[in-house]
């Protein structure tokens, strides 16, 4: 009983309008406006990846976890509630909003909402990049990856384990830095796919509910492209380009609308999960990656 992949993220911002164009013109995904004002930001055949809503606060609302069978969503759904969470199912509209069969929503125990799907609707339709963005890499290994906070962070590590089935990957530990800053710890764990990781648990609060998602690309340039677009608009970086130590990735962090940061990627790991064993770590970066929190 485990989550086949992170199928998509529902943003709140007060301007959606605004990802519309950072997410097009910027990101390279295909933008559209649905008939509620909702931004749909496509990478791939399926209708979107990424949601954008009005709200009245900046931040994440949703991670959509994708099922793969309709037996295994009613377990997820039936042991949530059996274990005392909530487990609301959407309503039909909702649904057809997120372009999804069936879904319901819980919330974890640092407070993070998120959603759980089964079979995806509206998918086939060609992507085809605004500024020539070749390929994200998406499939079965769904959007990429969320981070969200987690300062209940034991408690909220076996939930996703125990209710979604999500493996631990890699445990990261570092120092604060100096400067009153306290110490970092970041667990990250792997879906039922050979990404590296979909999902990661950053141990401190963070108003927005997220601390970044990531998109992958299929090669070096298409990076190198995008820094260039977010370098000539002069968009506020969270990180200088650099190489990730645990899942290999070549990456920088820039500040989206709202101020929610995405990571543009490309080379990240895979895992074969019949051999892989969980990792521990204390250095992040293998270079780069100046952060400018």
């Amino acid at each position: 009983m485990v989550a086949s992949r992170l199928g998509y993220i529902v943003l709140g911002v007060e301007e959606p309008s605004k990802w519309e164009t950072f997410g097009s013109e910027t990101l390279g995904m295909m933008a559209n406006t649905d008939d509620s004002g909702n931004v749909c930001l496509k990478m791939d055949d399926h209708p979107f990846r990424v949601l954008v809503c009005k709200s009245d606060h900046d931040g994440l609302l949703y991670s959509g976890w994708e099922i793969d069978d309709l037996d295994t969503y009613e377990e997820i759904r039936s042991k949530l509630i059996e274990a005392g969470f909530d487990a609301q199912t959407g309503s039909d509209a909702e649904a057809g909003t997120r372009c999804v069969s069936r879904f319901f929503r819980s919330t974890d125990p640092s407070g993070n909402n998120f959603e759980v799907y089964f079979k995806r609707t509206n998918v086939g339709e060609p992507f085809v990049s605004p500024t020539d963005v070749t390929e994200f890499v998406t499939g079965d290994m769904g959007l990429g990856h969320v981070v969200i906070p987690a300062p209940n962070l034991d408690e909220t590590r076996g939930f996703y384990e125990s209710m979604l089935g999500l493996q631990l990957s890699d445990d990261l530990s570092m120092a604060g830095g100096g400067n009153g800053q306290p110490d970092v710890r970041i667990y990250f764990f792997h879906a039922d796919n050979p990404r590296h990781h979909s999902l990661a648990l950053f141990n401190q609060p963070v108003p927005t509910k997220i601390v970044h998602f990531m998109l992958e690309v299929t090669n070096l340039d298409e990076v190198g492209k995008c820094l260039d677009r977010v370098n000539a608009k002069e968009i506020p970086l969270m990180a200088s380009l650099g190489r990730h130590c645990n899942d290999n990735m070549v990456s920088f962090y820039v500040y989206g609308p709202g101020h929610i940061p995405v990571e543009f990627g490309y080379d990240g790991r895979r895992l074969d999960l019949s051999t892989f064993k969980p990792t521990v770590s204390t250095v992040g970066d293998h270079w780069g990656h100046d952060y400018q929190m």
